[in-house]
């Protein structure tokens, strides 16, 4: 007679067993709640941003890192599909170039371009300051305008309306003026002496930026996969949806920008040379730079040049110095009007899409936040903070994010 089967373990038990981690399994890693995740967010938060304040000044020189590399990757693609080049190979040739270009055109030009800033910036700083008695000065004297003499000396009448601009106060006017641009001017006087007392400071920012530049072009074929994921599970489609729409943007505004500023600074600089101006290699440097700051950056350029063609001593034509800065700023404004008219249209487009009062608060709180920088890039950020904020609104109140469709992004060279 055989003993009876044993009788089965209670089910409890069974599930307690399965429960217990394998001997050679580590046990199950804890989750986070709620509170401590919220706890950890928030000290992330603060570290990150003491760590921002605390290497501030690193800030504009990698957001310049990043927009060289930026710039570069087009030329390092077209290597690449061109001439069958790797993409470390084709990297390393484009800031081989790059490196030669820079070192040639420093020696070549650089010793000019400073005397010229250093020049420039005195003759702003003694206009700027003496500008109360250089206008009344101005205003005293006749100015005849073909058959017409108007004596600003005098009051001017129009009809029922008169003028009296000699008993006009404008210094709270001139006060404001110099009190806004001020701290422009020191730190543009700050940065001139560094340039001229040939700091290793200067030097040691530009290779910073170009190494930099440099590792992240060469990794950019490992980061973005890495960034990717890091993603949470399910917003992905939405990231790249967001960089998608942002694409254009920089795209425009950076790659064409650029293009916009070595055209617009050759032409304003070859105008001002052909008429005679003072500094003109440095009111085209000028011209093309400020070309990063819509609507405003060409405005502040052309007024520089005006007011140096202004207080000029002489010009070739032997004309009253009214006249003289009457034909700048006709030629800035002609310029101005070929630039919106042909050139922008063509190279840029309206990818930013902004209002003209935005992008001037956005420059002034970029110029504020990370100076120059900030400045430069303040338009295209603006345009993606507003891009970030309607995805965001459209989140809290469940609305569609992406209510049009998906922007058509221009094949590569390698496709």
């Amino acid at each position: 007679m055989t003993d009876p089967a044993p009788a089965p373990p209670d089910e409890p038990i069974a599930q307690v067993d399965n429960l217990r981690p394998a001997p050679d399994e580590p046990p199950p890693s804890p989750r986070w709640n709620v509170a401590t995740k919220f706890l950890v967010a928030l000290v992330a938060i603060v570290l990150i941003g003491a760590l921002l304040a605390r290497f501030q000044t690193m800030l504009g020189p990698l957001a310049m890192a990043f927009v060289l590399a930026y710039v570069l990757n087009p030329v390092v693609e077209w290597l690449t599909a061109r001439w069958r080049l790797s993409w470390g190979m084709a990297v390393n040739v484009v800031f081989l170039a790059l490196a030669l270009t820079l070192i040639t055109g420093l020696t070549a030009v650089g010793i000019a371009i400073q005397q010229q800033a250093v020049g420039l910036y005195g003759t702003l700083v003694e206009i700027l300051a003496d500008l109360p008695t250089r206008v009344e000065d101005l205003l005293a004297r006749p100015v005849a305008l073909g058959p017409l003499t108007v004596d600003l000396s005098r009051p001017l009448v129009f009809g029922p309306f008169h003028i009296d601009l000699t008993t006009t106060n404008l210094k709270p006017l001139y006060d404001q003026l110099l009190g806004a641009i001020r701290p422009a001017l020191s730190q543009t006087g700050a940065f001139l002496g560094t340039l001229a007392s040939g700091t290793v400071e200067a030097l040691g920012w530009l290779l910073f930026i170009l190494i930099s530049g440099f590792y992240l072009l060469h990794d950019v074929k490992h980061i973005l996969p890495s960034i990717a994921e890091m993603l949470p599970a399910g917003y992905a489609s939405d990231v790249r949806r967001l960089a998608a729409e942002m694409g254009p943007i920089w795209h425009a505004f950076l790659r064409g920008q650029i293009t916009l500023a070595f055209v617009m600074g050759g032409v304003v600089g070859l105008s001002m040379w052909a008429l005679g101006v003072r500094y003109p290699l440095v009111l085209g440097l000028l011209a093309g730079l400020l070309e990063f700051i819509p609507v405003i950056g060409p405005f502040i350029a052309g007024t520089v040049a005006v007011l140096v063609a202004l207080f000029q001593s002489f010009n070739y034509f032997g004309w009253n110095p009214f006249y003289f800065a009457l034909l700048i700023a006709g030629a800035q404004v002609l310029l101005s009007q070929l630039e919106n008219n042909f050139l922008v249209p063509r190279i840029i487009g309206g990818s930013l899409n902004l209002h003209p009062i935005i992008i001037l608060v956005g420059a002034i709180i970029g110029a504020s936040l990370a100076g120059i920088v900030g400045l430069l890039l303040s338009a295209p950020l603006l345009a993606s903070l507003r891009l970030v904020g309607r995805y965001i609104y459209s989140k809290m109140f469940d609305l569609h994010p992406w209510p049009a469709p998906p922007p058509t992004v221009a094949p590569t060279a390698h496709d």
